[in-house]
């Protein structure tokens, strides 16, 4: 973390400290508002991409039909 982003962590911090409860409960939910926001980001990311897409599918296909390694297996093998 460079000297300004954490010098800015450390301004947000002092002054959350100063706030009213009601505030600081403002703040977690805008907090929570941003984190889903970039988590859908990503989401959307990932099914605009259509080849990362399918391979998502295929694998998820390959679980179902049991087409997969047990983790125990290949970690002997590495």
């Amino acid at each position: 973390m460079s000297k300004t982003a954490a010098a800015n962590e450390g301004k947000i911090f002092t002054d959350l400290e100063k706030l009213s409860k009601k505030s600081k409960n403002e703040v977690a939910d805008f907090i929570t508002f941003l984190k889903v926001k970039e988590e859908l980001k990503a989401t959307k990311e990932i099914l605009n991409d259509k080849d990362f897409l399918q391979s998502i599918m295929k694998g998820d296909e390959d679980f179902k039909s049991g087409h997969f390694k047990k983790w125990s297996e290949v970690k002997e093998n590495v």
